[in-house]
C-alpha cells in the first residue's frame, strides 16, 4: 500500500482475492443505479466481442435500483444468462459502488463500463494486446468518442500519440487536466490492490485522480484508435453534479490531491497549468449558463472560481482572465443575480 500523505485521507483499500479458484483474464464490471434502456447498448457492445466465459467475467453491480429493473434489461439482451447480476440494497454512491465492483471482479484485468456508455468492436483485442506487449503497465486506455444524448458526436479526446505503446512523460500531461474517460480504460486488479480504489470523497474527479495516481507509479499504455464511446447527456451524473454546483469544488479537491503525486521540481508549474485550464473551463461554463438564462447557476459557478485560483502556488492569474471574471460577475449582477462577486 502507499504511504499516508499528510492531510490527505488514504484511498479505500482493495484486498487481493483470498481463494485460488481459476480466474478469467478480464472482468467487465458495470456499476449501475436506476439505469434505462441505454444499459442494453452497453451490454450488447460487450457481448458482441466477449471472450469465452472462462476468460471474461461480465457482471452488473447495482447500487440499490428498484427490484426487477436490472433483470428486465439483462433478459432482453442476454437470454443465455452469460451476465451476472449482483444487487445491493445499501446505496454506496459512485466511488463506493465502483470499489465494490472492483472487489467483486475475479479477472486479472478490470474494465469498468458505465451504464450509458459503450465500447467499439476491437476494444478488448487492442487493449489486451498492450498488456501482452508491456505486462508491467498499470493501465491501458484508448481514445474516446464523446456523444450527446442522441448519439451525435460532440468531439473526440485528443490524440496523445500516433501509434500504440507505452507513453513517455504522461504524468505531467494527465495531472494538468482530465484527458481519459473511464469506459476507455482497463486496469490490472493488482494496480488497484497496490494503489487503492477510487476515492469516495470525490464525486466527479475520482477517475481523474486515479489516472494521476497510476501514472505517478506505473507505466501507461495508449491505443490511438477511438474504441470507447462516452455519452454526455442531461441525465448522467456529470450533468447532475454540474447543475448542483458540485463540480468545481470537486475539481479543486482533486488538484490538491494530485499535487502530492507530482515531482517537487515540476509541481508548481503543473498545478499552475491545471488551475488555469480549469478556471478557463469554469468561465466558459458561466458564459453558457448566462446565455441559457440560468443566472443563478452562473453566479454559483463564479463564486467557486476563487477557490480554484487560491490553489495557484504564488503565480498571479493572467490579467485577461481577471478581466473576463470581472465582466461576467458584473453582468450577472445586472441580470438579477442575488449577489455581485468580488474579483479574485
Amino acid at each position: 500500500m502507499l504511504p499516508t500523505m499528510s492531510g490527505i485521507t488514504p484511498a479505500p483499500p482493495i484486498a487481493p482475492l483470498a481463494d485460488d479458484r481459476p480466474r478469467p483474464r478480464v472482468s467487465v464490471m458495470l456499476p449501475t443505479y436506476r439505469p434505462d434502456a441505454l444499459l442494453c447498448v452497453a451490454l450488447r457492445s460487450v457481448l458482441l466481442q466477449a471472450l469465452p466465459t472462462a476468460d471474461m467475467q461480465i457482471c452488473i453491480v447495482d447500487d440499490g435500483s428498484p427490484a426487477g429493473l436490472i433483470e428486465q434489461f439483462v433478459r432482453s439482451v442476454d437470454p443465455a444468462g452469460r451476465i451476472d447480476i449482483v444487487s445491493h440494497g445499501e446505496r454506496l454512491g459512485i466511488g463506493g459502488n465502483w470499489n465494490r465492483a472492483i472487489s467483486l471482479a475475479r479477472g486479472r484485468l478490470i474494465h469498468l463500463l458505465h451504464q450509458d456508455d459503450w465500447v467499439m468492436p476491437g476494444f478488448y483485442a487492442r487493449l489486451l494486446r498492450g498488456f501482452d506487449r508491456a505486462p508491467r503497465i498499470g493501465m491501458a486506455f484508448s481514445r474516446t468518442r464523446i456523444v450527446d444524448g442522441a448519439d451525435r458526436t460532440i468531439k473526440s479526446t485528443s490524440q496523445v500519440r500516433w501509434t500504440a505503446g507505452v507513453l513517455d512523460g504522461w504524468l505531467p500531461r494527465i495531472a494538468e487536466r482530465q484527458r481519459v474517460q473511464t469506459p476507455a480504460v482497463i486496469v490490472p486488479r493488482t494496480t488497484y490492490e497496490m494503489l487503492g480504489g477510487y476515492r469516495t470523497d470525490l464525486r466527479q474527479a475520482l477517475d481523474w485522480e486515479m489516472w494521476v495516481r497510476i501514472a505517478a507509479h506505473l507505466p501507461v499504455w495508449y491505443e490511438p484508435r477511438r474504441l470507447a464511446v462516452y455519452r454526455r447527456h442531461s441525465a448522467n451524473e456529470t450533468a447532475r453534479l454540474m447543475a448542483a454546483g458540485a463540480s468545481w469544488p470537486d475539481v479543486a479537491a482533486a488538484i490538491r490531491i494530485n499535487s502530492h503525486w507530482l515531482p517537487p521540481a515540476s509541481r508548481d508549474r503543473i498545478v499552475t497549468t491545471s488551475v488555469r485550464w480549469y478556471v478557463s473551463s469554469a468561465l466558459r461554463t458561466v458564459e453558457g449558463l448566462m446565455a441559457a438564462g440560468a443566472t443563478g447557476q452562473a453566479i454559483d459557478t463564479l463564486a467557486k472560481i476563487p477557490d480554484l485560483i487560491r490553489l495557484m502556488p504564488g503565480e498571479p492569474l493572467p490579467p485577461r482572465v481577471r478581466r473576463r471574471f470581472s465582466a461576467l460577475a458584473a453582468r450577472a449582477g445586472r441580470t438579477g443575480g442575488s449577489r455581485i462577486l468580488a474579483t479574485p
